[in-house]
């Protein structure tokens, strides 16, 4: 009879064990889920944020070459004053036509 309770309280202890085991192996893999998905989002957001630097720097590149322009080319400088501030020499006379019928 003592064998029988002897084996009775391994196998209980055994299965404690198992028990046990598999509640870890389910924390620590839902840990690991959650830590992949968190792993994902910021590589997707790093991803996002690395796009928009580098629209910023190609739309500095642009504006510094168009302000270099302004500053180096006469010709193109007087032409953006003229379209976009509407400036004229003394000596000429501008006509302004409106679009509306």
């Amino acid at each position: 009879m003592s064998s029988n309770t002897a084996q009775r309280k391994e196998r209980f202890l055994i299965l404690m064990l198992l028990g046990m085991l598999g509640i870890l192996v389910v924390f620590f893999g839902g840990m690991l889920l959650k830590t992949h998905r968190e792993f994902h989002n910021f590589k997707e957001r790093q991803f996002r944020i690395e796009s928009k630097l580098i629209q910023a720097r190609k739309e500095f590149r642009e504006k510094e070459a168009y302000l270099n322009r302004l500053l180096e080319d006469p010709d193109f400088l007087e032409r953006v004053v003229r379209e976009r501030l509407g400036y004229s020499r003394p000596d000429e006379l501008l006509f302004r036509f409106s679009d509306d019928p």
